[in-house]
């Protein structure tokens, strides 16, 4: 009975990790949600890259992985924040970024704004809220 259980859960799993096909990195210094929003990006079918806590570290990431979107928050650790991360990724790469943040003031939201091919969320957010933006700027339907 046990064997019979194990065969069906790889095979779930397999059939799973088959389907997935595109590629995301979450820029989040709160590992809590970071856990959320890959949770989130999996039951979109999204492969996730590591735990980026920095601005630096997301500018590499994505030029090494070339992701299909990427989650960043705008208050980060380390040097620059967010949009600036975004500014970064801008000379090399058009990636969908959405920008995820608790900070809603206006002069944040124009500067997030300014950034091409992008989109703004403000915490929190629920999945769906996250599938919308990400179907959206992937040219998808839900």
């Amino acid at each position: 009975m046990l064997r019979v259980f194990y065969f069906k859960l790889m095979n779930t799993t397999e059939s799973f990790a088959g389907k997935i096909s595109k590629k995301a990195i979450i820029v989040e210094d709160n590992l809590i949600l970071s856990v959320l929003y890959q949770n989130y990006l999996k039951e979109m079918v999204f492969k996730t890259v590591g735990e980026i806590r920095d601005g630096e570290t997301a500018v590499k990431l994505v030029k090494k992985y070339n992701p299909d979107v990427v989650i960043m928050d705008i208050m980060l650790e380390g040097e620059i924040n967010g949009i600036e991360a975004a500014r970064h990724i801008r000379e090399f790469s058009e990636v969908p970024i959405i920008f995820i943040t608790g900070n809603s003031d206006i002069s944040t939201i124009n500067k997030a704004r300014e950034v091409s091919n992008s989109d703004f969320l403000t915490k929190p957010i629920s999945e769906n809220k996250l599938a919308s933006a990400v179907n959206e700027l992937l040219g998808e339907t839900a």
